[in-house]
């Protein structure tokens, strides 16, 4: 028997084909599947659905650097291990940690980055093996987009400070 995703992924395509789309809105798929009762939410444990909005809550949270105007996160996170059980700890960006786990926060905030970048440039390749003639392409100099989003940054904090006066 599939497991719950694999599940999800077949009526996926199965709606998809029904309705002959090219891509979907999940709230409509949502609708459609609870229509037809065919979709049913996985039960769940009360303490998972929460600790997943705190760690949810932690991540989100930010503060403004004014000296270098961007915004960071507030609360930072990494994987640890207690033997072979993950466990992830967060901390506050400005106060807590120790020299070792902002140190494997970074590490590991790279290795995320990096196979995000990975899976990006393999799924641009595949559409470009399928799709040759739309010139798709993925490029992995991300210093532009970096310089732009800190001068959003910037923008945004000036705005903010304007509302606030």
């Amino acid at each position: 028997m599939a497991n719950w995703n694999e599940q999800v992924e077949d009526l996926w395509d199965e709606w998809i084909a029904e309705f002959g789309k090219e891509s979907g809105d999940p709230s409509d798929f949502v609708e459609w599947a609870l229509s037809e009762r065919r979709l049913v939410p996985r039960p769940q444990d009360l303490r998972q659905v929460l600790r997943k909005q705190i760690t949810q809550a932690l991540r989100q949270a930010r503060r403004f650097d004014d000296d270098g105007g961007f915004y960071y996160r507030a609360k930072q996170s990494v994987l640890t291990f207690e033997g072979d059980t993950p466990i992830r700890h967060y901390f506050d960006t400005d106060t807590g940690g120790t020299p070792g786990l902002r140190q494997k926060s970074v590490k590991q905030r790279r290795e995320a980055v990096a196979h995000d970048v990975y899976r990006a440039v393999c799924d641009a390749e595949r559409m470009s093996k399928l799709y040759p003639e739309e010139q798709l392409s993925f490029f992995a100099d991300f210093t532009e987009d970096v310089a732009e989003l800190r001068a959003i940054d910037a923008l945004s904090s000036d705005n903010e400070d304007e509302d606030v006066a």
